[in-house]
């Protein structure tokens, strides 16, 4: 097994593989059963009890072990006392942060950089169009695996269907996962149908989002306000639906754009940011609206995103109109 560094971050937006390698790496230093272990969480932890315990030689152990998560110490201004904190370690202590979100110019990251190990996991959305189709393969794979594992078995549609609801976010699916596991273990049909993942699999507020979409291009409003409704109903903030809605009003407008040229459709999607099944969608529930259509569905959730940063207007009365113009 390798020797770990004296300096740890694990970092990115697949949350199932950041806490896959925590775990891990945390396994590795029989971390959670030493009296040398110390963790802290959020952007209140104390610096100057963390700087302390650093330089705490480890009592009954080989290495003193901090663990911290989501400190935002990687965010804006690095502070030099941290910063000068950990570029003198002793040799006994290791440190592992796990951040959501990191800024790669901060002098903390170059110090991680240069004198420690990184580890960053992105899920497929943020990838490359080659990189993105090779992380999709896998996952389809580790999730035919995992099904394997537990007896059953799932149809290449089915799993198709199982992606499309579930997306590729691996914490998402490895919880969906487990609840298809879950319903079907009193069942003596050991295969995984269409039924049971309708029945039983979440749909991504992506998913959703682009169920409003649909709705909207095929011009019923009620439905497309009535499934916006519904998103803000589970706690899903206005201004992320908005978000989002731009974003895929953008990837339409690029796809009427593209195609209109005759350009490819892996052209496309690396283009647009879409995915194979999303493109055949959204092509499907475009036929009818214009290159110039889809550009005025784009400038408007612009013209409103704007409004609202301005303070000129709600989030929420935004969403009723771009839904409904």
């Amino acid at each position: 097994m390798t020797e770990l560094k004296n300096l740890n971050l694990i970092c990115g937006n697949e949350t199932f593989l950041m806490e896959q390698k925590k775990d891990e790496l945390l396994c590795q230093l029989h971390a959670e059963q030493s009296p040398s272990f110390n963790a802290f969480s959020g952007k209140d932890t104390d610096l100057s009890e963390v700087l302390r315990l650093a330089q705490t030689a480890p009592f009954l152990e080989e290495r003193r072990v901090l663990y911290l998560s989501d400190t935002g110490y990687f965010k804006g201004h690095t502070d030099e006392e941290l910063l000068s904190g950990l570029s003198e370690l002793p040799e006994t202590t290791v440190i592992i942060f796990l951040e959501t979100a990191v800024d790669k110019t901060s002098g903390l990251y170059k110090l991680f950089k240069k004198s420690g190990d990184i580890f960053l996991y992105e899920n497929a959305d943020k990838k490359d169009y080659r990189t993105a189709e090779k992380l999709r393969s896998d996952i389809k794979v580790w999730a035919l695996e995992r099904l394997k594992a537990e007896g059953l078995s799932i149809g290449q549609r089915e799993l198709e269907l199982l992606m499309e609801l579930c997306g590729y976010d691996m914490m998402n699916l490895s919880t969906e996962l487990e609840k298809l596991i879950c319903f079907k273990l009193s069942d003596s049909i050991r295969s995984i149908s269409r039924d049971d993942i309708e029945l039983i699999c979440s749909r991504t507020v992506s998913d959703r989002v682009f169920d409003m979409i649909s709705a909207k291009l095929s011009g019923n409003v009620s439905k497309a306000l009535r499934l916006c409704e519904e998103m803000l109903s589970i706690k899903i903030p206005a201004g992320r639906i908005l978000y989002m809605l731009e974003r895929q009003f953008n990837s339409l407008y690029i796809m009427k754009d593209m195609s209109s040229l005759g350009m490819p459709d892996q052209e496309i999607m690396k283009a647009a940011s879409l995915t194979d099944w999303q493109l055949r969608r959204l092509r499907k529930e475009a036929r009818s609206i214009s290159k110039d259509r889809a550009y005025d569905y784009l400038r408007l959730s612009v013209e409103l995103e704007t409004k609202i940063k301005q303070g000129d207007m709600p989030e929420r009365i935004a969403l009723e109109l771009l839904l409904s113009s």
